[in-house]
């Protein structure tokens, strides 16, 4: 296995809010750890993060004060920002939101991310995966997972 993995806002908030999936998500940055697997995501993951938890508060899951909480315990877990400054990095984005008619280029630029590392993207976007899983078999599902096969 290689010593870096992509990661989405949507897996990251499982470690810190009880969701579906949330034991899964757990026990693979548990393995990650233990096994010094550096995670990494493009710089946007913090504004998703932050939506993320908007989403919920929006909602009436949490109130502010634990959406400010949880984006602190979110940001603190070692997840480390990619800021491509390059605009191939950003045509890449573009191209793959076009090959999978994705309806944004936030997701592609994770996709980008762990084609250029060469190494996993992990989400909790089964959206997402099921548009590109056949043609992007780095792309791996949290659901699709088991703790005891990480």
């Amino acid at each position: 296995m290689k010593n870096i993995v992509v990661v989405d806002a949507n897996l990251a908030i499982k470690w810190v809010v009880n969701e579906a999936d949330s034991v899964i998500a757990l026990a693979l940055l548990n393995e990650w750890n233990i096994n010094e697997i550096t995670m990494v995501a493009p710089s946007l993951f913090t504004y998703e993060v932050t939506n993320v938890l908007y989403q919920h508060m929006h909602k009436g899951k949490i109130n502010l004060d634990q959406a400010k909480k949880v984006l602190a315990e979110v940001l603190s877990i070692g997840v480390e920002l990619d800021f491509p400054e390059k605009l191939t990095f950003n045509s890449r984005a573009f191209e793959l939101a076009h090959q999978f008619n994705l309806l944004a280029t936030y997701d592609p630029h994770y996709l980008a991310l762990a084609e250029r590392e060469n190494c996993e993207f992990w989400t909790a976007d089964a959206h997402l995966w099921k548009a590109v899983k056949e043609k992007l078999p780095m792309v791996r599902l949290l659901a699709n997972s088991h703790p005891t096969q990480v």
